[in-house]
């Protein structure tokens, strides 16, 4: 019963990304990297830009770049409510490489103008796709 699959569903605004039984989960909290098997306790998370890790029922594996929103589980089933999911083919390698440029140049100029918090999300976001686009 432990290895039984369970359900995830990882949703954006704009579409489902992904909704397939699972092994396991693991995703960035806000205090963070958490892994969700099934029986897992009953849990909410606020959720951090990085990489999640799905084990499909199959044994497959997948990556995506997410970033922002919440995941809650009952222990039979997990959804995942992110801002951005990306898979690594629906990366674009010179787009997320130009973010990451755009960002870094930022927090060098440490300017009162500039937002830090928002160069800072934006340069985490760039390398989390970089690096699932790598993967």
């Amino acid at each position: 019963m432990a290895n039984d699959p369970f359900t995830l569903d990882i949703v954006t605004l704009k579409k489902i990304v992904f909704s397939e039984p699972i092994e396991s989960v693991v995703t960035p909290g806000t205090v963070g990297y958490f892994g969700i098997l099934v029986g897992h306790t009953p849990f909410v998370s606020s959720l951090q830009t990085g990489i999640t890790r799905i084990t499909k029922a199959d044994g497959g594996k997948l990556i995506l770049a997410t970033s922002g929103g919440f995941l809650m589980t009952d222990g039979k089933k997990v959804i995942l409510l992110a801002e951005t999911a990306e898979r690594p083919e629906e990366i674009d390698i010179a787009r997320a490489q130009a973010a990451k440029e755009r960002a870094e140049k930022r927090l060098a100029e440490k300017s009162a103008d500039i937002d830090m918090d928002r160069a800072k999300a934006a340069l985490y976001r760039a390398l989390a796709r970089l690096k699932v686009a790598s993967k």
